[in-house]
């Protein structure tokens, strides 16, 4: 719109507030249907009186899609605030406000232009959508790996999207058409990426909320992924069709309650971890005397050696120990601080490793046998469990403390 009284200052103009249809010019011929609204530029004073005009037109299905987008924006203000002054500093609470302030400008900038013209360009709009995907990403990264550590391979996604986002933004004609199928199938197999890691390591996972969480998140990302394949598999000259624009606000709206009823319901210390090489913090006040009695049995049994066993699952623990698992993952989990049940065994594996590495009797021992005696089904998860905890290799950690012990010995003679 342009505006017929520009010469008037701001003051002026606001005062002389009088609703009449020929106080500005339509860029273009006015249209009722679903989602057609005039474009309103606010860069003038004049120009809020044809938002009192189009306010008067607003369709049930476009307000529909301005209340959703408003509703969710709402709901990641305050989980933002909530993130910054009620939970402090840690890697999860720092991907969880990327997140967050991603996700505020995913549902702002992603509102039909035929509602609010925002005047950004299409390379701006799909960036900004792209890097709030990668940020989900990172944050579920985070979320599920409590080994997990800042670098770069945190953002490898954004090497493929930035090429993808810019040939489907920027190309003209089949070109764009290719690379935006292509983005899309990018953005699909990111969700199926973190659908997989939600459902591998539930089992294990001994956090009760974060298991929630995988299940709610492997529910959730299959529609939400469709809806966003749909809004782009349907788009014309870059403006989403009504349905489809307040579908993905509906879905996005519903995913914004859920993330935040858990993110304010989830304990505090499920958030802020220990960081790598910070000891695991039990909580043991909540545990009653009989829980107690029970972990001990626990603890008893894989110091005995239980530990060895190949493929050993916390259900076949809690089976040989007639403890159901729901409550054999609360006791390791809050009687001893570990949050999954593989890095417990792993810590018995690894330490009775590093015992026989140590015994000069096993020096021509083949890693890969200590790796089959230990209960590992292959050697590339003892080597990974193993450098992870000692932050060398098994070789290497052989060779050192065998080449200490022979220089102890030389010295000492």
């Amino acid at each position: 719109m342009r505006c017929r009284r520009c010469r008037e200052g701001w003051p002026r103009a606001l005062l002389r507030f009088e609703i009449d249809r020929d106080f500005y010019e339509i860029d273009k011929p006015f249209s009722v249907s679903i989602g057609k609204w005039p474009r309103l530029s606010l860069s003038h004073p004049h120009n809020f009186r044809g938002m009192a005009e189009m306010i008067g037109n607003v369709t049930w299905l476009g307000l529909a899609d301005v209340m959703l987008r408003s509703g969710t924006v709402a709901i990641l203000m305050l989980l933002v605030a909530h993130l910054l002054f009620r939970l402090g500093r840690g890697s999860v609470v720092t991907a969880a406000l990327v997140f967050c302030v991603t996700g505020i400008v995913e549902a702002a900038i992603n509102v039909s232009p035929e509602v609010v013209d925002l005047d950004l360009s299409e390379l701006t709009i799909m960036s900004l959508q792209q890097i709030h995907f990668v940020a989900l990403w990172i944050f579920v990264k985070v979320l599920f790996d409590d080994r997990f550590k800042w670098g770069p391979r945190c953002f490898v996604p954004l090497i493929f999207a930035v090429p993808l986002t810019m040939g489907a933004a920027l190309l003209p004609g089949l070109g764009g058409t290719i690379f935006r199928g292509l983005l899309v199938a990018y953005d699909v197999g990111l969700f199926i990426v973190l659908i997989r890691w939600a459902l591998t390591d539930e089992a294990s996972d001994l956090v009760s909320a974060r298991r929630t969480f995988r299940r709610a998140l492997a529910f959730s990302v299959p529609p939400f992924s469709l809806v966003v394949f749909l809004t782009t598999l349907f788009e014309r000259d870059g403006q989403l069709t009504s349905i489809l624009c307040t579908s993905y606000s509906a879905v996005y709206f519903l995913m914004a309650i859920g993330f935040g009823f858990w993110m304010t319901s989830a304990k505090k210390q499920m958030l802020l971890r220990p960081e790598p090489g910070e000891p695991r913090a039990a909580q043991e006040a909540e545990l009653t005397a009989a829980d107690r009695i029970e972990l001990d049995r626990v603890i008893k049994a894989v110091d005995g050696g239980l530990y060895l066993e190949p493929g050993l699952t916390i259900g076949g623990l809690g089976d040989l120990l007639a403890i159901p698992e729901h409550r054999l993952r609360r006791l390791i989990n809050k009687g001893l601080g570990y949050r999954n049940f593989a890095a417990f065994v792993n810590d018995y594996r690894i330490e009775e490793a590093k015992r026989r590495l140590a015994d000069p009797k096993m020096a021509r021992e083949q890693i890969v046998s200590h790796a089959f005696s230990l209960g590992y089904a292959s050697l590339a998860p003892f080597n990974r469990a193993f450098r992870e905890r000692v932050g060398i290799s098994p070789t290497e950690y052989r060779e050192q403390v065998l080449s200490d012990a022979v220089t102890g010995t030389s010295l000492a003679s």
